[in-house]
């Protein structure tokens, strides 16, 4: 099975997602009083931000990945 160097969609779009969460339950939290399960956005959001930065590496790492096609 060939694998690629290109990084998947989620982690394309890692960062806009877990902002639009965090910004979600923000909001919903401190303006609503919304319920308890909406605390599982925090949840997901700082696991996603802190997966995008460990597993995202340097700018330099991707510009040599990606000159290797």
């Amino acid at each position: 099975m060939p694998t690629t160097n290109r990084p998947s969609a989620l982690f394309r779009v890692a960062y806009p997602l877990s902002a639009v969460m965090l910004v979600v339950w923000a909001i919903v939290a401190f303006g609503y009083n919304g319920p308890g399960w909406i605390h599982a956005l925090l949840t997901l959001g700082v696991f996603l931000l802190i997966w995008r930065i460990v597993a995202g590496g340097t700018e330099e790492a991707w510009r040599r990945r990606s000159s290797n096609h």
